[in-house]
């Protein structure tokens, strides 16, 4: 269950990115289009559940609003590089919202806190914290169920459910 960022958020993500990477040569730059707010991690479904995941993410009712990126910092266990913001009360709710719908689903997901951040950058030695010099803004709507696919190559990429052949 992710949100993926409006055109000029994931712009300002990926430009952002790319100016990091300057200082953490032997990192991996998340894909552009790879960019996202994972909500909750549900892992494997099978289709008819994915289905019902995905049905039930339609029905949840939120505004859409927007959240502010004004800094970078790193998971040091991880070796990540994200980019967050200030505790957003209606991001956190929303996250809240489709993790209590996935409760009354019977799907586990994982069950750490919810941690509003965008991985921008993997195998990073060390991050420090970095406040941005222009916040950017990300225009959030409603979440969707994301799947990892691989094409011919072996590459994962992410995409939406709704975005895929259910045959």
């Amino acid at each position: 269950m992710a949100l993926w960022p409006d055109q000029a958020a994931r712009d300002a993500l990926d430009a952002l990115a790319s100016r990091l990477r300057g200082n953490h040569p032997a990192s991996r730059h998340t894909p552009r289009e790879q960019l996202h707010l994972t909500l909750a991690f549900i892992g494997a479904l099978e289709n008819q559940k994915a289905s019902d995941v995905a049905d039930m993410l339609r029905k949840i009712e939120a505004e859409p609003f927007d959240w502010r990126l004004d800094h970078c910092a790193g998971f040091e266990r991880a070796h990540i590089l994200w980019a967050g913001g200030p505790d957003e009360p209606r991001l956190i709710a929303l996250a809240h919202r489709v993790r209590e719908s996935l409760d009354e689903l019977h799907v586990a997901y994982d069950r750490k806190p919810f941690s509003a951040h965008i991985t921008l950058l993997r195998n990073v030695a060390r991050a420090v914290v970095l406040q941005l010099d222009t916040p950017i803004n990300w225009r959030v709507e409603r979440p969707r169920l994301v799947i990892s696919v691989r094409d011919a190559t072996g590459k994962t990429h992410y995409v939406s459910w709704g975005d895929r052949s259910l045959q």
